[in-house]
């Protein structure tokens, strides 16, 4: 399973650190990314929290590859 597969079979949203380690970015990047827009995201103390589908939505925009889905 892809992992924008993955994300939409989610049902719970994510932290910013799950996020961290899918994406394999920092903290700084992830939360730049927010603040400029590129990616959606909840407030939530000190850190964000992350619809997963959403996050699927914006990983499968920016693929290089089409993703294969089940009919």
């Amino acid at each position: 399973m892809s992992l924008i597969e993955d994300l939409r079979q989610r049902k719970t949203y994510l932290d910013t650190a799950a996020v961290m380690t899918l994406l394999t970015m920092s903290r700084n990047t992830l939360c730049s990314f927010v603040r400029s827009g590129k990616i959606s995201a909840i407030r939530a103390g000190n850190g964000y929290l992350f619809d997963p589908g959403v996050l699927a939505d914006w990983l499968e925009a920016r693929s290089t590859a089409p993703l294969k889905r089940a009919a």
